[in-house]
């Protein structure tokens, strides 16, 4: 039996409203209470027992985590924090796995004991072992984990050939390029037409029909056409939605290094990526 969160209440609403990134003053408003309020809970006072729910929904926890009333087993676990994640409210869900993800890591359990929440909270990570990689970056403007458990046949089997990175990379370097890319992700997922891309753009028709032409032959980019009454017209959209964030996130870690300092645990024996066989 793995025994969760055996400390007493007041260290609870004070553990969780740091992992919460909250200050006192910001729970008391979100609660409609003082931040002095706060303060007495965390050093011993009772909150109002009409205010539980409502502590325990701002922190992202259960009013049993909260009360330590809850044990949670290897057995149940996986069916434990799908249910727990579930009664989140929706906004909350993305942070709060991200939250766990990082009180695991943090944990010691994996060997990176150099990370604790006395450091300043604006760090990057890099932990490799032959199971996989993990990526992450911790800071006040921006936290997230990436996981990446290596395949059988390792990491080059799901990418794509030398070629057609090199086609991508050399369409981002082309000027204008990268800026289209994201002038695309800033809108609504809609269609657009060339005039209003180019006009957005600043840039010739003739200079941002080719890039988009090159785009869509690299599927960055849907191309449709459109029957209007002046005939037919090329419209345009996003087709690999959401998939810009992580791409800049990862190629902005491969260039610097981001944060107060960066947390590197490489217990990886065998090279990153394999050799590929001999033809």
């Amino acid at each position: 039996m793995i025994k969760l969160y055996k400390i007493e209440k007041g260290g609870k609403i004070q553990k969780y409203r740091k992992e919460a990134k909250l200050t006192q003053k910001e729970l008391g408003e979100a609660l409609g209470v003082s931040s002095s309020a706060v303060s007495q809970w965390e050093t011993g006072g009772t909150p109002d027992i009409s205010l539980i729910p409502s502590i325990a929904d701002r922190l992202g926890i259960s009013v049993n985590v909260l009360f330590g009333r809850e044990d949670i087993t290897e057995e149940n676990m996986q069916e434990a924090l799908p249910h727990y994640a579930a009664a989140l409210p929706e906004e909350m869900r993305l942070k709060e796995i991200c939250r766990l993800m990082w009180a695991a890591v943090k944990s010691g359990s994996m060997g990176l004991n150099a990370i604790s929440d006395d450091i300043s909270h604006n760090y990057s990570i890099y932990y490799g072992t032959d199971e996989g990689i993990l990526l992450g970056i911790d800071s006040e403007r921006l936290s997230f984990l990436s996981l990446f458990p290596e395949p059988a046949e390792g990491y080059g089997s799901f990418f794509a050939d030398n070629d057609t990175y090199r086609r991508l990379f050399s369409a981002l370097s082309k000027p204008k390029a990268l800026e289209l890319l994201l002038l695309l992700y800033q809108r609504p997922p809609r269609h657009c037409t060339l005039n209003v891309i180019a006009k957005r753009l600043g840039s010739s028709l003739e200079e941002a029909q080719a890039l988009l032409a090159e785009f869509a032959s690299l599927q960055l980019v849907r191309e449709l056409d459109l029957e209007t009454e002046d005939g037919d017209t090329k419209v345009y959209s996003i087709n690999a939605v959401g998939t810009i964030v992580p791409f800049l996130y990862a190629a902005r870690l491969m260039v610097e290094n981001y944060g107060s300092f960066s947390v590197i645990a490489n217990k990886r024996k065998a090279p990153l990526l394999r050799k590929k066989d001999a033809p």
